[in-house]
């Protein structure tokens, strides 16, 4: 009887060892989760985006992982796809923190998509990095573990209009066209507003179905109205399939610009001699000269991302994810703790550089001190064309007719 009572002690005793290690030992990484498009309408963008998480997440673990306090504890970043809808990425965002247990989550591509996720990681109080969730709206609702490293949508096409003022013979006229999407259309009536200020006439807008498999219709109101400049605010593919349409059509207004950067290789590859003198804004570019921690500035970037993916360029998409992760890494560092309330108030107090840009956040989880710069296709090239002090060539004003 003696024996067996002793045998059950020391069974319980073990059990109980082990019960006390397993948080123990969960808390020798960092569970970070990520759901992101890998399919459907955002599928290019989201292993962009997840590729530049990918890029930190290897960096980070080569050194031995992220100092917390008087230890390196290594990262995990456990990704599912969440298809390019909201709902989706909703219910995978709580999966990650209520079944992963993920300390952080690191967002998805797409405001729309942001919008939904940013209410269950509010909910659970766990910090998400939404470097491509850009729609001002989201940040207009008292979140408090949201933050984004990226400038705002309502503020990114600034620098391209503040750029026809630069250019000789400034245009007078200008049209604006978009998918009806939340992201677009944040930009869209920015662009409609920042134009107006500067003086030009709005001649005409439109929002077409997003998704649109045809869009001859609005080449050609486009064309009838004529503008000296064409603002689209619409995605990569769709954007595409509309300056084909344009060049089909002979539509050509003397500058074209776009929302996103037009450095991306599916774009240029999609259009090829056609999108020469295309105009796109670039919330960063390699030939940017910022210096930071982790990662030493744009050409270590680029470098170490080449070998990292066999070769393969990283764009604004790619470079916005590894910029979040990394602001994400400073403020655990800072705060000396993966509590989420102690990160927050550390990730509150940073003001610092990084290769992406400056990072300093207002309690909106807006950071105050990012910009957009302006790239132009230059034989088959983005090259930086304003503003003047990152400008690596002159603005090429009025642009070639389509070939």
């Amino acid at each position: 009887m003696h024996r067996r009572h002793l045998v059950k002690g020391w069974a319980a005793l073990g059990l109980a060892a082990l019960l006390a290690a397993g948080p123990a030992a969960a808390q020798d990484k960092i569970k970070i989760g990520a759901a992101v498009s890998l399919t459907g309408n955002f599928a290019r963008e989201g292993h962009l985006l997840k590729n530049g998480y990918a890029y930190w997440e290897k960096l980070v673990n080569d050194t031995g992982g992220i100092k917390v306090g008087d230890k390196k504890m290594p990262v995990e970043v456990i990704y599912y796809d969440d298809e390019s809808k909201p709902q989706t990425s909703a219910r995978l965002t709580e999966k990650l923190i209520t079944e992963d247990g993920v300390s952080f989550i690191l967002g998805p591509y797409s405001s729309g998509i942001a919008t939904a996720t940013a209410a269950i990681s509010e909910k659970y109080k766990v910090i998400t990095m939404t470097p491509m969730a850009t729609a001002d709206s989201l940040y207009q609702r008292g979140y408090k573990y949201i933050f984004c490293p990226a400038p705002l949508a309502s503020t990114t096409l600034d620098p391209m209009l503040s750029l026809l003022k630069t250019v000789k013979d400034p245009p007078k006229t200008i049209a604006i066209a978009g998918p009806d999407d939340l992201f677009p259309n944040v930009f869209a009536g920015a662009a409609l507003k920042k134009a107006e200020a500067e003086g030009l006439k709005v001649v005409y807008t439109t929002k077409y179905p997003k998704g649109s498999a045809d869009l001859s219709s609005v080449a050609t109101a486009v064309k009838e109205s004529n503008p000296d400049v064409l603002i689209l605010t619409g995605y990569v593919q769709d954007s595409i399939l509309l300056i084909k349409t344009l060049q089909t059509l002979k539509v050509n207004p003397k500058l074209i610009g776009f929302a996103f950067a037009v450095g991306i290789p599916d774009f240029l590859n999609a259009l090829g001699p056609a999108a020469e003198d295309l105009f796109g804004v670039q919330i960063w570019d390699p030939v940017l000269t910022y210096k930071g921690p982790v990662v030493a500035d744009s050409a270590t970037y680029v470098e170490t991302f080449k070998k990292q993916f066999g070769g393969e360029t990283p764009t604004y998409i790619t470079a916005a994810g590894t910029a979040g992760a990394l602001v994400l890494q400073l403020a655990i560092e800072k705060a000396g703790s993966v509590d989420p309330v102690k990160v927050r108030e550390a990730m509150l107090k940073l003001d610092t550089d990084t290769f992406f840009g400056p990072v300093k956040f207002n309690d909106a989880g807006v950071d105050e001190k990012a910009s957009a710069v302006v790239a132009q296709v230059q034989g088959g090239k983005a090259v930086p064309v304003f503003p003047q002090a990152v400008a690596a060539a002159p603005v090429v004003y009025p642009r070639k007719p389509f070939p």
